[in-house]
This record gives C-alpha cells, sequence and structure tokens, in this order.
C-alpha cells in the first residue's frame, strides 16, 4: 500500500506521491542517475495508499470538457522583444500575462542561483521572464510548492500551472479536484535529462574559480531555427556553440541522456493533460508557409479543452493566431504519437556521465557536430531515395 519504485521505467518522477503523504514519510531523493525517484519511509509509513491512488503512472485524472481531437493553432506573441525572448513564438508569455492580469499567480521551471531548476510561484510580470525559456533538465516541485497551490486555488485565486504533461498530469491528481480557478499548461515534451548529471556538468565547466551562472538553451541570436546555446559565467564571459557542439545538450538531442520512463511515456497522445499544449511548431512551413516568414519563432498551440478555449481567446490582443491542423502538427513533433526512442548506448551513459571526464565523455559517445562528409552524404542518402520513390510511384501508375 505504498508506492514502490521496481523498474526506472515505473516513475516519472512528478512528485505528487511526496506531496500527498499525510505523515511526510516520502520523499523525493536522487537516484544513481541522478534523477529524483520517491523513497519510503516504512517505520513511519501507515499503509494509507494515498500515494500509490495519487501516481499519474497508475492513474491519470483527465482534464474535464476535454476537447477530442484539439483545437490546432499556429501563434506568436505580438511583441518581437518578448517573441525574441522566449523558445519559439512567446505564447506562454501571453497566456501568463492574462492570468497575472488578473490578480493570478503562475507556476513554472527556473534556474535558481545555484543552477538547479526548480517549479516557483511568480505573480508580477518583472518575475514573469525567469519561466521562459526552454530548461533541458527534469525541474524539482516541491511538497511546499504542491500544498502552496492547493491552498492558492481553495482561496479564489487563479493559479496557471506550467509543465510537462506527467507534472500536470501528477498535481491534478495530487489536487483530486478540477478547479475552476486551475489552468494548466502542457508541453510537447521529448524527455527529460537528470538534475545530478546537469549538476555535474555544470561543476566541470569551472574557468578559473568561476562557475556558470545561467545558460540559455535556445538564444535565437541566429534565428528561430538555428538556435545556439549560451552559457553565461560568473565572471560575465559567455560561450556560444551550437546545441550539437555543447556535450549537455547533444546528449538530450541524441536521447541518450532522457530518464527511463521517458521512453515508454504514457502521455505522448493528441489527449494532453493541460487544457492548453504548447510547442514550437517545427516543420509549420512544409504546409503553411505564411506563418514563417521571418524565422523569429512560431509555437504551436492545441487547445484541449472548453477552458482553454477560452483562455486563449482573452490573449487574443496580444497574440497572432491561425488555423492549421493536427497533421502537421504531428509531422513536427512526434511525440504527439510515440515516445523517443532509446538508444543502445543508454545502457552505459549514466554510469560514464557521472564520472567520466567530459572529453572522454564526448569521444565515448560521439557528442559533437557530424562532420562535413557525413552531413552531405546523408543529404545525397535522402535525395535518392526521393528520386527512388517518385520514380515507383510513376511507374506504379503506368504499370497496365
Amino acid at each position: 500500500m505504498h508506492i514502490s519504485i521496481e523498474k526506472k521505467t515505473d516513475c516519472c518522477g512528478c512528485g505528487a506521491c511526496a506531496g500527498i503523504c499525510p505523515v511526510g514519510c516520502v520523499m523525493m531523493q536522487p537516484d544513481d542517475e541522478g534523477f529524483l525517484t520517491p523513497s519510503v519511509d516504512l517505520e513511519h509509513c501507515t499503509e494509507c495508499g494515498l500515494c500509490v491512488k495519487v501516481c499519474p503512472w497508475l492513474s491519470q485524472a483527465s482534464p474535464a470538457e476535454r476537447v477530442q481531437p484539439p483545437d490546432v493553432f499556429a501563434a506568436w506573441h505580438l511583441d518581437d522583444a518578448i517573441r525574441h525572448h522566449s523558445s519559439s513564438g512567446g505564447v506562454f508569455s501571453a497566456l501568463a500575462a492574462n492570468i497575472l492580469d488578473q490578480g493570478g499567480i503562475v507556476v513554472g521551471a527556473a534556474f535558481d542561483d545555484n543552477m538547479v531548476c526548480r517549479h516557483i510561484m511568480v505573480d508580477t510580470l518583472d518575475t514573469l521572464p525567469k519561466l521562459r525559456g526552454s530548461k533541458y533538465v527534469q525541474s524539482d516541485i516541491s511538497i511546499d510548492l504542491l500544498h502552496s497551490i492547493r491552498a492558492e486555488l481553495k482561496s479564489g485565486r487563479k493559479v496557471l500551472f506550467s509543465g510537462t504533461p506527467c507534472q500536470v498530469a501528477g498535481l491534478r491528481n495530487f489536487l483530486a479536484k478540477d478547479y475552476e480557478n486551475l489552468f494548466c499548461c502542457d508541453l510537447i515534451c521529448m524527455g527529460v535529462p537528470s538534475p545530478g548529471w546537469f549538476t555535474r556538468y555544470i561543476g566541470t565547466q569551472a574557468r578559473n574559480g568561476h562557475l556558470i551562472s545561467s545558460v540559455s538553451f535556445r538564444d535565437k541570436r541566429s534565428g528561430w531555427k538555428r538556435s545556439v546555446n549560451v552559457e553565461t559565467w560568473t565572471d560575465g564571459k559567455q560561450r556560444i556553440t551550437t546545441s550539437m557542439a555543447n556535450i549537455y545538450r547533444a546528449a538530450f538531442q541524441r536521447q541518450i541522456a532522457l530518464r527511463e520512463s521517458c521512453y515508454v511515456c504514457k502521455f505522448t497522445t493528441t489527449e494532453r493533460q493541460g487544457d492548453l499544449t504548447i510547442a514550437d511548431f517545427w516543420k509549420v512551413d512544409a504546409k503553411y508557409p505564411q506563418y514563417d516568414t521571418d524565422d523569429k519563432g512560431t509555437s504551436l498551440v492545441l487547445v484541449n479543452t472548453a477552458k482553454g478555449r477560452e483562455w486563449l481567446a482573452r490573449c487574443k490582443e496580444t497574440l497572432f493566431t491561425g488555423p492549421a491542423d493536427l497533421e502537421q502538427a504531428i509531422a513536427g513533433n512526434p511525440m504527439l504519437q510515440r515516445p523517443a526512442d532509446r538508444p543502445a548506448t543508454r545502457d552505459t551513459f549514466y554510469p560514464d556521465a557521472m564520472h567520466m571526464p567530459p572529453r572522454q565523455l564526448r569521444r565515448k559517445y560521439r557528442l559533437y557536430p557530424a562532420p562535413l562528409w557525413r552531413k552531405v552524404l546523408g543529404r545525397m542518402k535522402r535525395q535518392i531515395h526521393k528520386v527512388y520513390s517518385l520514380r515507383s510511384t510513376v511507374c506504379g501508375l503506368i504499370t497496365p
């Protein structure tokens, strides 16, 4: 009658089980890979079963009034400055501002002073930038935060919660009630790397006693499609790299640093946990070129509930929205249909990542950009495949 993680695939790390325990005997502790995982104090456990009941991996609380299939939009913030400092189109900023303007609070992921990613509450526009941008590491949702969210909702205050689908599902299960003043926005998520691995990476990048004080994983100085990784040290110096030139980002992009549960994720579906779902609208130009004319960033928005539809409508003065279709949304975001693929190298990556020097890790797992000849060869193979496919189609049409 208590939560028991027998396999790493059994836990998404949402923290709902720790939050619901009435005697405080469930704590989220780092496992050997640095992922937060529940640990139960069996001596004080009353076997009430609440931690099992609340687990979103075992049962999911669906949002009310779900729209299926969801409405699909391409969108971006009309303020170019906000759009520029956002990972894609800046839709989250408009949604959050709407809640703040009504006296509500916004809960999302932010890096603290020690570069630990945690979910925090903000209640002013001045503090909202902390929540902008992608954080390619799993965030910590504390027990105190979960209880604060519930208290704010019970007081009648509007709350926007933003996170991965499993985090939204965990919150919904913890609350055990679909509050009218709760607004949930989930992300289309490929998976999350370990907080322990990120902390170790930060530690290995120290320069002359100076540590990395901020990271922008998706800086748009070179455009939305060619966004770069910008790391800033405490002495103000910066390092700007492409994603595959950065060892941490390369491990994420190649899907070898994800949580084991991400490879069997139960939330990679169009039946979303949020009232709204947001993501980059990759490949939008293939069918809707009018939605990507300036390379400044285009967001995908899925409207999953009637509440989400009304919420998005209230943001019409700050957002451009254009209709699109679910087929194209899936084409650019395959995690709407399936989990990330698990590479064979995932078996050994974390034992190595937590101990091996970065240069050695980079060489062993080839965490660097592909050489030019490999890129050219890849393009040639794709072109040959296209020509062969077209030839086969034509031959099939003219065969008597």
